[in-house]
């Protein structure tokens, strides 16, 4: 699996999440989607909205999979939820990036990864018409991406991911992927959590506090001993270094 991962940039993994966990993270969803008003949801630090989100944090097969690729001295400092209805027939966009920001503008070529994402698709995504997670397999290894001649939205490297509900996906944030539009008549639903190194500090704005937290969860929710504790860190700081 991680050859595969270096290969390609990605990896999938289906049966990530039972039935039992896929409807409650739905019905999460659902609630949060509701109170923020509902229509096209991109929400960060969406952790604070529903317990059920927690659990997916430290779960144990991708949390192995994502300490295999970056090792124990990390945390989670980036999240996001999607919601994506159906959308009217519209021009397409051009979408494709790499994540990172400006890690992607400020380093040196090539750059290094620093970061991989673990998504997790709670609706099945059946065909390109349903709002699928785009990527190049491989381009990871790329520092840039010309859009194609005939103005196409769509590389010819691309291939589309069609995954059932309850499939995680893992990647690295140098690959280059894009959303395609949800032209089908289901909604779209999906988390992302991204995980690096604790000496690079959170993205979002969680509202929890780490100290309340269970010392795994802690250490990946950006909890520490002091600051020095993200580069020289404890035993107290990393539970991950001691878990098989």
């Amino acid at each position: 699996m991680l050859d595969e991962f270096e290969r390609d940039g990605f990896l999938v993994v289906e049966g990530a999440l039972d039935k039992p966990e896929l409807d409650a993270l739905i019905v999460a969803v659902d609630r949060t989607w509701s109170a923020l008003g509902g229509g096209t949801v991109h929400e960060l630090g969406f952790l604070r909205h529903d317990p059920a989100f927690l659990e997916l944090v430290d779960r144990p097969r991708l949390l192995a999979l994502v300490r295999q690729i970056l090792g124990w001295n990390i945390h989670m400092y980036h999240c996001h939820l999607d919601v994506h209805p159906p959308a009217a027939e519209g021009a397409p966009q051009w979408r494709w990036h790499q994540d990172g920001g400006r890690q992607n503008v400020e380093l040196e070529s090539p750059r290094p990864r620093l970061s991989v994402k673990v998504g997790y698709f709670l609706t099945d995504v059946e065909s390109t018409e349903h709002g699928c997670l785009w990527t190049i397999p491989g381009s990871h290894r790329w520092d840039t991406l010309d859009r194609p001649e005939d103005g196409s939205v769509i590389p010819p490297e691309a291939e589309p991911m069609l995954v059932p509900a309850g499939t995680a996906v893992i990647f690295d944030r140098r690959l280059w992927h894009a959303r395609g539009d949800n032209r089908s008549e289901r909604v779209r639903k999906a988390l992302f959590y991204a995980y690096t190194y604790r000496w690079i500090r959170a993205r979002d704005e969680l509202g929890l506090d780490p100290t309340t937290l269970p010392p795994l969860r802690r250490q990946l929710l950006g909890g520490g001993t002091g600051a020095v504790g993200h580069w020289i860190p404890t035993e107290e700081d990393v539970p991950l270094r001691a878990l098989r």
